[in-house]
C-alpha cells in the first residue's frame, strides 16, 4: 500500500501531521469538499421535511406524527420561553395546572426555547433548528474523522452521515436524538484528541460532552464507563496516578454539568428525581404480558401502564415511584422470561428481531414507512463495513473505545428498557465512521493506491506519544 493509502487508514506522524497520530489543519481543498457534502446534507434534510414531514404537526396533543415526545419538547420549549419554567405541558394545556415536570432531561427543550425566544416558536421553526443541528453534525464528523483517520476517511464519514437515512430520519423529527448524535461525535473527537494529547484539559472536554449528552438522553452517563474508563486507564505509558486523575476529570466534569439540573429536581418533587422521571414509565410499559409473551416482545405497550389518580399533594415523582414499583413487581414475577425479553430488545435495536414489524412500529414515532424501509436496507451493509473498519482500527493499535462506547451504551440501554431504532441514534455516527474507515481502505485499493499486498497489521505501528 502506498503512503497516501496508509495515511487514509489512520493519520501517521510525519509531514502534514501534528505528531502523536493527529493531522494538521485541513487543506482548503478538503474544506471545500466537506462544505459541499454539508450543503448536500442540508438540502436533503430540508427536502425530507418539506415533502414528508411538513404539515403533519400542529398545536394539538394527539396530532398525527407529532404526539408524544415531539409534542412534549415543542410545547415545553414554548412554555419555557414564556417564563413558565419546567412544567408539565400536558397538565398546563388540559387544565392550566402549573405542575413541575422532568419527563425528559432539559437540554433539548432549552435549545428549542432559545429559538422560541426570538420568535421561532412554530413547529416549522423547531424543525429547522433540528435540521441545522443535523447539518452541523455532518461538518463536525468530517473534521473529527479526518483528524485521526485521514482525509479520505473524513470525507467518506461526512458523506455517510449526510446520506445515511438512519441518521437523517432523526433530523426529520422534533426529538432529542439529533443533538445527541452531534454530542456523540464531539465526545468521540475529544476522546481521540485526549488519547494523543493526554492532558487533563482534553479529559475534561470528554466529560463535558458526556454531561451534555446526559442532559439529552439520561442513559448517556454510561459513556463515562464505556469511553471514559478505557480511554484514560488503558494508557499504559502513563503512571497510574495520572490515569486516575484524568478519569476523575472525565467523571467530575460530567457530574458538574448535570449537577444544576439534578439539584433543581431534588428541590421540587416529593421524591428524589435525578435526570428525569422517565424510568418509571419505561419500566411499566416494557414489562408486562404484551412485551414478554405477545407480538410486541421486546418492545413497549401503552396498555401496560395501569390507570392511577393522584392523591392531593402528589406530583410526577409519585407517579414515577408507582410505575417503577409496578414494572419491578412484574420483573420479579417473571424472572425466568427476562433473558428472552432482553435478547429480543437488543435484537429489535439492531434489526435482528422482527425488523419488518419494527418498520411499522416506527411509524408511530412520526417516521414514514418508506423512509424506514430504506433505512433498514442501508443498515446491514453499514454494519458489515463497520465491523471491517473496527478490525482495521484494531490492527493499527488505535483504541476502539471512543467508537465502541456509544454502541455498547445504546445496547445496554435497550436491554434494560426496550428495543427501538430511534434509540440507536447516538451509535449511528460511530457506525458511519467505522464504515468510512473500511470504505477508505477498499476505495484506496480500487483506485490503485493498494498495489502493495501489505495488510494493516504490517504497517508501522502508531508512533509513541
Amino acid at each position: 500500500m502506498s503512503d497516501a493509502a496508509t495515511a487514509d487508514l489512520v493519520a501517521d506522524a510525519g509531514p502534514g501531521s501534528t505528531g502523536g497520530g493527529l493531522r494538521s489543519r485541513p487543506s482548503r481543498r478538503y474544506l471545500l469538499w466537506l462544505l459541499v457534502i454539508t450543503a448536500v446534507a442540508f438540502v436533503l434534510r430540508v427536502a425530507f421535511y418539506w415533502f414528508a414531514q411538513r404539515g403533519t404537526c400542529g398545536s394539538g396533543i394527539l396530532v398525527e406524527g407529532c404526539g408524544g415526545d415531539s409534542w412534549f419538547y415543542h410545547t415545553s420549549a414554548n412554555l419555557l420561553a414564556d417564563g413558565r419554567g419546567f412544567i408539565s405541558p400536558t397538565e398546563w394545556v388540559l387544565d392550566g395546572t402549573r405542575a413541575p415536570a422532568a419527563d425528559h432531561p432539559p437540554l433539548f427543550s432549552v435549545i428549542l426555547a432559545l429559538a422560541s425566544l426570538v420568535g421561532l416558536d412554530s413547529w416549522g421553526a423547531h424543525y429547522l433548528v433540528v435540521i441545522l443541528i443535523g447539518t452541523a453534525t455532518v461538518l463536525v464528523t468530517g473534521l473529527a474523522a479526518r483528524d485521526v483517520f485521514g482525509d479520505r476517511t473524513g470525507l467518506i464519514a461526512a458523506a455517510l452521515v449526510a446520506l445515511n437515512p438512519n441518521v437523517w430520519l432523526n433530523d426529520g423529527s422534533v426529538l432529542a436524538e439529533s443533538p445527541a448524535i452531534l454530542c456523540t461525535v464531539l465526545v468521540i473527537w475529544a476522546a481521540y484528541r485526549y488519547w494523543y494529547r493526554r492532558t487533563v484539559g482534553w479529559a475534561a472536554l470528554i466529560g463535558l460532552g458526556i454531561g451534555a449528552l446526559a442532559l439529552l438522553r439520561a442513559e448517556s452517563w454510561l459513556l463515562v464507563v464505556f469511553v471514559g474508563v478505557p480511554i484514560t486507564l488503558l494508557r499504559r505509558d502513563m503512571p497510574w496516578r495520572d490515569r486516575i486523575v484524568r478519569l476523575v476529570a472525565v467523571g467530575g466534569v460530567a457530574f458538574l454539568v448535570v449537577l444544576p439540573w439534578v439539584g433543581y429536581n431534588m428541590t421540587r418533587f416529593n421524591n428524589p428525581v435525578t435526570l428525569s422521571t422517565g424510568g418509571g414509565m419505561i419500566l411499566a410499559n416494557s414489562n408486562c404480558d404484551l412485551t414478554y409473551y405477545g407480538d410486541r416482545l421486546g418492545y413497549w405497550a401503552s396498555e401496560c401502564i395501569p390507570a392511577r389518580e393522584r392523591a392531593p399533594g402528589e406530583d410526577q415523582s409519585d407517579d414515577e415511584r408507582f410505575l417503577s414499583e409496578t414494572g419491578l413487581d412484574y420483573i420479579r414475577a417473571h424472572t425466568g422470561r427476562v433473558p428472552v425479553v432482553m435478547a429480543a430488545r437488543v435484537g429489535r435495536l439492531w434489526n435482528l428481531y422482527q425488523p419488518a414489524q419494527q418498520v411499522q412500529l416506527d411509524y408511530f414515532e412520526g417516521r414514514p414507512q418508506w423512509a424506514s424501509r430504506i433505512a433498514l436496507v442501508v443498515f446491514y451493509p453499514i454494519v458489515g463495513l463497520a465491523i471491517y473498519g473496527a478490525v482495521l482500527v484494531r490492527r493499527r493499535r488505535i483504541p476502539l473505545s471512543p467508537l465502541l462506547g456509544p454502541i455498547i451504551t445504546v445496547t445496554v440501554s435497550a436491554a434494560l428498557s426496550f428495543g427501538h431504532a430511534r434509540y440507536r441514534a447516538p451509535a449511528e455516527p460511530a457506525l458511519c465512521i467505522l464504515a468510512a474507515i473500511a470504505l477508505a481502505r477498499l476505495t484506496g485499493s480500487a483506485s490503485g493506491e493498494g498495489a502493495s499486498r501489505r495488510t494493516p497489521a504490517d504497517l508501522p505501528a502508531r508512533p509513541p506519544s
